[in-house]
């Protein structure tokens, strides 16, 4: 039984009958291609004005473009610079690209014209391309003009960036199109391209090379800008034309009460350190030193040459460093004499005063330590230091332009000092202000706080063994306790009383730990260990932790071999 299907329910059906499926191939294979369109992507005339690059290179590139896969969608015009010099090349003048559904391009001005750079955009008008669109792109709808080439209508944007454009805040980079970079496939290829015209454009402009953004020089029609000074700190009259002097600034920085009350910024607050501390900065002296300093600001601001943000603003960041420096003293001494800032500016720019002490220790040193002994320390360090190349490797301070001097010796004091007072423990002064003894003094007395007392094991030396050799005395004994062993270390100045491990293995009866005196003076510092009834030593240190010479050795090994004689003597007794 057969049933002629009716030629729609064919068709309807075709999937399942394998004749007529065959010759439906057939009659799609015969069929003549459809024509493809030149210009898939478009054909945008006059993006680049043409006395920037030419009506017909511009459609030369964009006809190359629209043949092009996505990571070759792309142009850039060239012009010769520098030809009679050995510095000639081939200078970017303008590009030309697509992606993401969108045409951008982007040229440089000719000398004549008035404008820092110009860019334009065009874009389908559908809802296929809205979807993949920018926002920023889509922002700018409004703004666009509308074109239609042959069927299809397009949104356009063109925009000449002035300086007064950039002034009043058109910082971005519009040129390059949003999300494009060198590690997507895509756009592996057009993005060092734009980043060549970025180049070119940094060539053509006053910039700050030092400064993460492009247009910050440009930016900056008033010194106050540069300084970035907030504008609402300057009265709105005098904003244009603001003179920066000690006056000016004072003025501005007192107008942050008032705007503000307290600091909207940790910008705000260093500069607020300058008015608090009126008594020092207000004075002749000070005043005089300040504008010397505002002078070297308002002289790289106007040099042509300068290209270093940092040159412009150092004057004003030594003032605030300087003002830092002195707020520290003052928070310990109040009264402290003006003569000793006159006398240290250069060691107060370069300290670092970074750990404040708390209220007890505030309290401790002020009725302890008198100033001068400060200063006296402060001097003596950066005398001490000053070819140390630890402190020289930390570097010269990009604030300042002096080298960071970073007084850890006093930072670490304060913290020891702090952490005794704050136990409730007392300390006396020492008996001279000198910061290594000082620092010495006071890890000693908090290393005993956070370790209690503990009794060693002298099993080798109960009793202080005392020799001569050598026309010298010598006297070995081991430490009676763990204060002891610290006191020791810091005799020595090494970590044989601070790291607990050394006592610890004492107490477990693993190694030894022998002291060993010159001249009554602390001179060695031994680990010792039995095995199989023969000692060894294990380590054997000098003062500050100095290996021993060959000579030092020798003569050691015979001593502590008398020592041992010694010792047995006593027991046989």
């Amino acid at each position: 039984m057969q049933f002629q299907l009716p030629t729609n329910l064919q068709t309807e059906l075709i999937a399942y009958d394998p004749q007529l499926k065959a010759l439906a191939r057939q009659q799609r294979a015969n069929k003549p291609a459809s024509k493809k369109s030149k210009y898939p992507l478009g054909n945008i005339p006059h993006l680049i004005p043409y006395h920037i690059v030419r009506e017909s290179l511009q459609q030369d590139a964009i006809d190359n473009i629209n043949s092009n896969t996505a990571r070759y969608r792309f142009q850039k015009f060239t012009t010769p610079v520098d030809v009679a010099t050995p510095q000639a090349r081939l200078a970017i003048k303008a590009i030309l690209y697509h992606y993401e559904q969108c045409w951008y391009a982007a040229w440089l001005p000719t000398k004549d014209e008035d404008y820092v750079y110009g860019y334009a955009i065009a874009f389908k008008d559908n809802a296929s391309t809205r979807k993949v669109l920018a926002r920023n792109i889509l922002n700018k709808i409004e703004l666009c003009s509308e074109i239609s080439v042959g069927r299809t209508k397009y949104y356009i944007y063109r925009k000449e960036v002035t300086k007064q454009d950039i002034a009043n805040g058109m910082t971005d980079h519009n040129w390059r199109a949003y999300h494009l970079a060198s590690y997507y496939e895509k756009s592996r290829d057009i993005a060092p391209v734009v980043d060549e015209f970025r180049t070119e454009l940094q060539r053509s402009i006053p910039v700050w090379d030092d400064h993460r953004e492009l247009f910050s020089r440009l930016r900056c029609t008033e010194i106050w800008q540069a300084l970035e000074i907030n504008k609402d700190l300057i009265p709105e009259h005098k904003r244009v034309g603001w003179e920066l002097t000690v006056d000016n600034l004072l003025e501005a920085i007192n107008r942050r009460v008032e705007v503000y009350g307290d600091p909207a910024t940790y910008r705000d607050l260093e500069l607020s350190y300058i008015v608090k501390h009126s008594r020092v900065f207000n004075t002749p002296f000070f005043r005089k030193w300040m504008q010397q300093e505002l002078s070297t600001c308002i002289a790289h601001y106007n040099d042509p040459d300068n290209r270093r943000h940092r040159d412009v603003i150092r004057g004003l960041k030594r003032i605030v460093k300087l003002a830092q420096s002195i707020r520290y003293v003052e928070l310990i001494w109040p009264d402290c004499p003006i003569d000793y800032y006159q006398s240290n500016i250069e060691l107060l720019l370069m300290v670092r005063l970074n750990h404040y002490p708390s209220e007890r220790c505030t309290e401790w040193l002020r009725q302890h330590m008198p100033v001068a002994s400060f200063f006296h320390i402060l001097n003596k360090y950066a005398e001490e230091n000053a070819n140390d190349p630890r402190e020289r490797m930390r570097g010269i301070s990009e604030d300042t332009g002096l080298h960071v001097l970073w007084f850890t010796e006093w930072n670490d004091t304060l913290s020891m000092l702090i952490r005794i007072l704050n136990a409730g423990n007392t300390i006396d002064p020492p008996k001279r202000w000198r910061l290594v003894e000082f620092h010495d003094y006071v890890q000693a007395e908090s290393w005993k706080i956070q370790n209690p007392n503990e009794k060693l094991p002298q099993d080798l030396f109960p009793e202080p063994i005392k020799l001569q050799h050598n026309n010298k005395s010598w006297t070995f004994l081991q430490p009676h306790d763990t204060h002891q062993l610290a006191l020791w270390g810091q005799a020595v100045r090494n970590c044989v009383g601070s790291a607990s491990g050394y006592a610890e293995g004492v107490r477990k009866k693993q190694h030894f730990i022998v002291l060993c005196m010159l001249d009554g003076k602390p001179q060695f510092t031994i680990q010792l260990k039995v095995s199989n009834g023969m000692m060894s030593v294990d380590q054997i240190k000098g003062l500050c932790n100095a290996g021993l010479t060959l000579e030092q050795k020798d003569e050691y090994t015979e001593v502590f071999r008398l020592a041992l004689q010694a010792r047995e003597e006593t027991l046989k007794s």
